[in-house]
């Protein structure tokens, strides 16, 4: 349900909402955590895609100039090392996002040394993506890591602790005998009384 629909829905007119929303945008009051973001979002969109379509129309150019210039040798040396780069770049890419997979991961269950138990999940085989970004049986692997180093992970339960008073000094009708400090209260407390 959109912000207007929501209007709407209370029994706004058209017109009320339409002053509601431009008054909103002229005292930047927002309904997004980031400001215009309609506007925003739209501009990212067109530039990715933008890039995307330059993206294809240099790679489309290197291989047509491949095929053209076959027996230059300078240029199909230079086309060989932008690719071996492209594709060393495009598997460090791979490494990172399979990286920060992990880290995110770990930290959304409270890990408390992420390094460390992202190492010793490497450890135990090859990861992978899956199609959506994440560990491919990420949460097997976290079950496992949570029983192996349990005190790597925040732990859920509620310790209680037992509150202990001093005896009350209802019974005690000498003021004198308070304790002054910790040692003369735990001395009262265990000593036997007369």
């Amino acid at each position: 349900m959109t912000f207007e629909e929501f209007l709407k829905s209370l029994g706004h007119t058209p017109e009320q909402i339409k002053a509601i929303v431009d008054g909103m945008k002229t005292n930047k009051i927002y309904t997004a955590s980031e400001e215009n973001l309609d506007t925003r979002y739209g501009k990212l969109k067109t530039d990715n895609e933008s890039v995307a379509k330059q993206l294809t129309e240099a790679q489309n150019l290197i291989e047509q100039l491949k095929k053209d210039n076959g027996s230059n040798e300078t240029l199909q040396t230079k086309v060989s090392e932008y690719e071996g780069t492209v594709a060393t770049l495009q598997e460090q890419l791979t490494i990172e996002k399979l990286e920060s997979a992990i880290k995110i991961s770990l930290l959304s269950i409270g890990c408390k040394d992420v390094d460390y138990v992202a190492f010793k999940l490497k450890e135990k085989g090859e990861l992978s993506l899956d199609e959506n970004g994440k560990v491919k049986g990420m949460d097997e692997k976290l079950a496992a890591l949570k029983t192996q180093f349990p005190t790597q992970f925040e732990s859920k339960e509620d310790t209680k602790i037992e509150e202990q008073k001093l005896p009350d000094d209802k019974n005690n009708q000498d003021k004198d005998t308070a304790p002054t400090n910790m040692a003369d209260a735990l001395k009262q407390h265990y000593e036997p009384k007369e």
